[in-house]
């Protein structure tokens, strides 16, 4: 291939439609094209009087084909004058728009790089040798990402966002539990907000025939322990079922273990106690109970080859307490685990009276969770399309959220923000030009 074709070919335009090409290398290894486009026949845009050429000017036009080095376009652009009128216009190109100092092609490539989490705008403007406003001014210009149709089961998750213009310390993130696809971001996650938002979205979308609004499409809506999203959802969705994300209940039992865990530690003068207790605390973790009957190893503060097992059962019998809430904390777990929508009304109630009569003081909080949150932890046993309903594809999504921002250093303009992560989130949407 000519240097000829492949430059045309970058440029989006033909061989033909250039009358002048060369080349140089600055010192910096720099590369200039310069090109001057064969003259074709053009009327006045004002008048449609013919015209002729007035001067030709020299366009810098900064041009992302090389990975390794910085290319520049100087286009030597004609500037025309209408015989008739007397008005003058630049001559048209498909390569960049009037004004601009970026080819089409570098601003198509600084949008895809913004796609990735992990990219900045710094960094996207020192690729493409630009400035970081500039590159700003680019995603806004070109990215606005509309929200989209409620789904029939709606994930509902928070995210801490201090930096924000909008006067909240997080935002509130609705993605379709289906799909995956993010719905929408909202600057704020207080009941008055969701209020104001949802009731904006049911009066533009209410429809007077069949008396419904979009709102009424969802069936199912998840949530963690927030107490504002259960109230919104019992507003605005009644007819929806509300379901607990089972990762968050658990995540209170596994706290409130580690407080029974820590009062132990703390309620023992033996230093070998202690340092069983801080040392070998995965010792009680459900995920590595089948990492149990590890190889003995040699332990110097007990004075012989123990695994994981021995440690754990030698610190049950120094503690019962620790052993009753260790053996509560996998009965939950595997209640959680083995219930299904049908069994779970009877398996929760037992579990919320034996939590209730196990006298350890830590998990009081764990059992009042169960009794307030009882309808929404069954709720959560429904299935869709073979998925138990709860939020760990949300949390995936937060933790993209959270990438963001920290690669970023903090966002301030909300929505700029709003727009980055529903536009690196969903695979589906894009910019236009």
């Amino acid at each position: 291939m000519s240097y000829e074709k492949f430059i045309t070919d970058f440029l989006n335009i033909k061989p033909s439609d250039l009358s002048k090409i060369s080349t140089s290398t600055g010192s910096d290894g720099s590369v200039f094209i310069r090109i001057r486009l064969s003259k074709k026949s053009v009327l006045c845009p004002y008048c449609n009087g013919n015209v002729k050429v007035k001067a030709y000017y020299d366009r810098k036009l900064t041009h992302s084909t090389f990975a390794n080095r910085f290319c520049y376009i100087i286009y030597e652009q004609r500037r025309y004058l209408c015989k008739n009128c007397s008005c003058s216009f630049n001559e048209s190109n498909h390569f960049s728009a009037s004004r601009e100092k970026l080819t089409y092609e570098t601003k198509i490539n600084i949008l895809k790089d913004l796609k990735h989490p992990e990219e900045t705008y710094t960094s996207v403007a020192q690729r493409y040798n630009t400035s970081p406003n500039k590159v700003l001014r680019i995603f806004d210009k070109h990215v606005e990402i509309p929200r989209k149709k409620l789904p029939t089961v709606l994930s509902i998750d928070e995210h801490y966002f201090p930096s924000s213009d909008h006067s909240a310390k997080y935002c509130c993130l609705l993605m379709n539990f289906e799909t995956g696809e993010m719905v929408d971001v909202l600057p704020d996650r207080k009941k008055t907000y969701l209020i104001q938002y949802f009731s904006m979205l049911k009066h533009n979308t209410f429809n007077f025939t069949t008396n419904k609004s979009e709102l009424d499409n969802v069936r199912f809506i998840s949530i963690d322990m927030y107490e504002n999203f259960r109230d919104i959802a019992r507003i605005f969705f009644p007819k929806a079922k509300v379901c607990a994300d089972s990762f968050h209940v658990l995540k209170h039992l596994t706290d409130d273990f580690r407080k029974v865990r820590i009062r132990c530690q703390n309620s023992t003068e033996n230093p070998t106690l202690k340092y069983l207790l801080i040392k070998f605390r995965r010792a009680f973790d459900h995920k590595y109970q089948d990492f149990l009957d590890n190889e003995p190893r040699y332990n110097k503060k007990l004075g012989q080859y123990i695994n994981y097992r021995g440690i754990r059962d030698f610190l049950f019998e120094s503690f019962p307490a620790l052993k009753v809430a260790f053996e509560l904390k996998e009965y939950y777990i595997d209640l959680n685990k083995q219930s299904t929508l049908q069994t779970a009304p009877v398996r929760i109630d037992e579990a919320i009276s034996i939590f209730g009569n196990c006298g350890i003081s830590e998990y009081e909080e764990f059992h009042l969770l169960l009794i307030n949150w009882r309808e929404e932890i069954i709720n959560s046993f429904n299935v869709i399309e073979d998925k138990r309903i709860n939020n760990s594809f949300m949390e995936s999504k937060n933790r993209l959220v959270a990438k963001l921002i920290y690669n970023a250093n903090g966002f301030k303009n909300f929505k700029r923000t709003r727009n980055r992560i529903l536009y690196c989130l969903n695979p589906s949407d894009t910019f236009k030009f």
